[in-house]
């Protein structure tokens, strides 16, 4: 990722005041990186959806270790490097949602004749509506628009009236929340049904 810094001392100055919290010097370092960090994520992930959340998570995550930042060190490897780490995160997030859900799906197919079976399938959908039903009202509001009524960033920005900013750091939030329920709770759902099976089969 080649990005361009600011000149050295110009950098050292933002970075300090960063450090010490300063909102302004946080906006002008989101606006010097933000774009060349997307096309970064969007290289390792392929996912334009996926760069724009990786962005944000960058960006938070800057935010939140800000009084960590040593102005002296580079700040373009330090930023490439948790733009890196997000994505791979990321990536192995969706390999683990990606065999639990194709583990889930296969376990409903081969029971779906069992009445019990349809009932644990019917939990797992518990799971994901609760997951649902726990975020805070805007961010329910903004993943149903998404999610259930298809609707895009912009369409949702405009029918709430908010910046389509907004939508996408609520869409990163609600989905993060969302993932860690259901992976802590699917699990013992499915882990239900794959002994159901075996104690069928036996």
């Amino acid at each position: 990722m080649d990005i361009p810094q600011l000149d050295k001392l110009q950098n050292t100055d933002l970075l300090i005041k960063l450090r010490e919290g300063d909102e302004s010097a946080f906006i002008q370092i989101y606006n010097q990186y933000r774009s060349k960090i997307y096309t970064y994520a969007y290289q390792l992930c392929k996912s334009s959806d996926t760069a724009e959340e990786i962005v944000q998570e960058v960006f938070i995550k800057i935010w939140q270790k800000k009084d960590q930042l040593n102005p002296e060190l580079s700040f373009n490897a330090y930023i490439k490097k948790i733009t890196l780490n997000h994505v791979l995160n990321h990536l192995k997030k969706v390999a683990r949602e990606r065999a639990l859900q194709e583990q889930i799906f296969h376990t409903i197919e081969v029971s779906s004749n069992r009445t019990e079976d349809q009932m644990l399938e019917k939990e797992l959908r518990k799971v994901y509506d609760e997951a649902i039903a726990r975020l805070p009202q805007q961010k329910k509001l903004i993943y149903q628009l998404s999610r259930i009524e298809e609707l895009s960033h912009d369409e949702i920005a405009l029918k709430l009236n908010i910046s389509k900013n907004t939508v996408k750091n609520h869409m990163v939030e609600a989905s993060r929340s969302i993932r860690d329920y259901v992976s802590k709770n699917g699990v013992i759902i499915c882990f239900i049904i794959a002994s159901s099976n075996y104690f069928h089969s036996s």
